[in-house]
Parts: structure tokens; sequence; C-alpha cells
């Protein structure tokens, strides 16, 4: 019964009149633009000017900065002792979380970290510093194999 008031409805039938035929367009997006292939471009497209990205390494070292630490040699665990104390305070401007943070942003963005341990004369270091990956330039010996690193 149902079906046979759906059978005898009328539909009316109507078809636009038009002097063009049919049109399917299609539009290219272009020549891609690459990012140029240097540390410094790659950051500020794939860090700076991307919220996910920033994001995503932000979320990564605030967890890594999270993380508990402690000083283990040859079996025995210490809760005092200077590297202990280097590391709750790498230097003026910097915090243990703030230090490893920006140490841990320097190895996912560059695949590369690097750490420069100040001290006065032949002493212990008393500070340390996140040196920027893109600014390091390994200087090869006569054989090829590494002799020294260049800061610039």
């Amino acid at each position: 019964m149902v079906f046979q008031l759906f059978s005898k409805a009328q539909v009316d039938t109507e078809e636009k009149a038009s002097a063009a035929a049919p049109v399917l367009a299609f539009h290219g997006a272009g020549r891609p633009a690459w990012t140029p292939r240097d540390a410094a471009s790659l950051t500020r497209n794939g860090f700076v000017n991307n919220p996910i990205g920033f994001r995503c390494v932000k979320m990564i070292a605030e967890a890594v900065g999270a993380v508990p630490y402690q000083l283990t040699i040859e079996h025995e665990a210490y809760d005092k002792h200077p590297v202990l104390n280097l590391l709750k305070r790498p230097n003026a401007g910097q915090g243990y979380v703030d230090f490893l943070e920006e140490l841990v942003g320097q190895l996912l963005l560059s695949g590369d970290g690097f750490v420069e341990a100040a001290a006065l004369g032949e002493e212990a270091p008393q500070e340390l510093y996140v040196l920027r990956s893109d600014r390091m330039r390994v200087v090869p010996g006569a054989d090829g194999w590494p002799i020294a690193y260049e800061y610039a």
C-alpha cells in the first residue's frame, strides 16, 4: 500500500536550457616550490612557520626534560656530585629542563646536538651551553677522520 502511494505520485522533470556544453575544469597547483636544503630554511619552514611541527618538537622536548636523572658510577648511585650540580644549573641563563629541551630540540631538528663545556683554565667545567648544529662544521684530518669541530 505504501509502495502504491509512491508509484502513483507524479514527478515533474525540468531541464535547464543552456547554450554552453557541460564543462569540466581542471586546475593544477603549478610548479612545486621546494624549501632550500639548508638547516636554517628547513627549520624556519618546518618548525617556526609550522604550528604542528613546532608543537611536536616542543612536546617531545618537554617530555624528555621531565624525565628525572640519576648519576651512577660503577653501580653506585650518587646524590651529591659536581656533575649533578652542573646539570642542575648548566649556565647562568638556563636550568636543567630548559637546557635539555634546547638540546633535544636541536637533535630533533637537525639530527645533531653539540654541547660546549666552559671551564676556567684546567678546572672542571663550570657551565654547559647548547651550540646550534647549523653553525657547527667538522674539520677533517689528512686521513679524512675528524680532528676538530669549528663553530662559526
